[in-house]
């Protein structure tokens, strides 16, 4: 096998994983988002500090996807190698951002299963 080969099969396997991070969490936002609305949204204004982090970072990663979508367009017009090895490496940038800040907010608002319990939720 040669190793421009292993290097793309690597490249594709860690874009897979990390796209599958990049639905995962927000399912599990909105699924406890469903379970625990009260509760969740006040979670995420009790602990202003984390949320408003978490927010930042999602607006840092949909400001480098807006600007990779761009750069998308001059691939459509260049054909060039480097400009789409760019707007690669800004989907990758984005989705290591978008994991980030979903992971923030499920920490901060995940209503933990003991609690379930204690709220006698079935």
């Amino acid at each position: 096998m040669e190793i421009t080969s292993v290097l793309n099969l690597t490249i594709g396997l860690i874009i897979l994983i990390l796209t599958f991070f990049t639905l995962y969490f927000p399912v599990v936002i909105y699924l406890n988002l469903r379970k625990y609305k009260e509760a969740s949204l006040g979670l995420i204004f009790t602990n202003l500090k984390g949320s408003i982090l978490a927010l930042k970072v999602l607006g840092v990663a949909v400001l480098i996807f807006a600007i990779g979508r761009i750069i998308d367009l001059l691939n459509l017009i260049s054909f060039s190698s480097t400009v789409d090895n760019l707007a690669t490496i800004l989907y990758l940038i984005t989705d290591i951002l978008l994991i980030y800040a979903f992971y923030r907010l499920l920490v901060i608002i995940r209503i933990e299963k003991f609690m379930d319990k204690k709220l006698n939720v079935p």
